[in-house]
């Protein structure tokens, strides 16, 4: 079943609830077909996280109106997907990279509100907040927390509120706690600003725990501690005490 709902003035959220029949698809199209003539709705969001099936029935009929969904598509400024399945983000993506003027920004299920409150236009970034300065009550320790996606803006805006907060404070000291991370975007490597700023910091720290992220981050720690100047030391999500006091000892 697909249901659809006008969000803001120039936003509509479109959910598919259980499996996405024919019947779902042509529902689609004249939605696609009603905003073309209209012209009511800028941006979209499309929120799949309660998808369980479809149809073959109703990727043909997508498959007939390919036209008239992609001209509805160029018709939208901002596009937003969320799925709780990476093999639905990682098509999205793709797709996205495959259409030359349609950008699709992909989240998590844990990232539901960041995108609603992207297609509504309430921020300008679609992954802005993905890093955020933590008060653990002590000054001598800039701790970060990150959650969601890395793209490119974010990234730099990240590494130029942790070069801020190490300057004004004079700290070395360093806690950046991952929860729910969902990667970056492979721009983010061609980040001159990014790269700079890293290698600034690498500079002006003493020590960095990390709590928390996927297991690859934790053997690079380990691996990077003979190669830097700083120490640097991995923690499981529920150890941010004792990183804090690793830090400070």
């Amino acid at each position: 079943m697909i249901d659809i709902e006008q969000i803001s003035p120039t936003a509509h959220r479109m959910v598919v609830i259980g499996a996405f029949y024919s019947a779902d698809a042509k529902r689609m199209i004249d939605f696609a077909n009603e905003s073309i003539e209209a012209g009511h709705s800028r941006n979209l969001l499309i929120d799949l996280t309660a998808l369980t099936d479809f149809s073959i029935a109703a990727v043909s009929e997508e498959l007939v109106h390919i036209p008239t969904l992609l001209k509805w598509l160029y018709s939208l400024d901002r596009i937003a997907i969320i799925s709780d399945e990476k093999w639905i983000r990682s098509a999205a993506r793709l797709e996205s990279a495959l259409l030359p003027g349609v950008v699709y920004e992909v989240y998590d299920e844990d990232e539901a509100e960041a995108a609603r409150a992207w297609v509504s236009e309430r921020i300008e970034s679609p992954h802005n907040g993905a890093l955020r300065e933590l008060d653990i009550g002590n000054p001598k320790i800039a701790a970060f927390e990150l959650l969601g996606r890395l793209d490119r803006e974010e990234s730099e805006r990240g590494v130029d509120i942790v070069r801020k907060r190490l300057a004004e404070t004079d700290c070395s000291l360093l806690m950046l706690v991952i929860k729910n991370w969902h990667g970056f975007d492979a721009e983010v490597l061609f980040s001159r600003k990014v790269l700079s700023s890293k290698l600034e910091l690498i500079s002006d720290l003493e020590r960095y725990a990390i709590v928390g992220g996927p297991d690859w981050i934790g053997n690079l720690a380990g691996s990077a501690n003979a190669l830097l100047k700083f120490e640097i030391r991995a923690f499981d999500l529920g150890q941010q005490e004792e990183a804090i006091k690793w830090l400070a000892s």
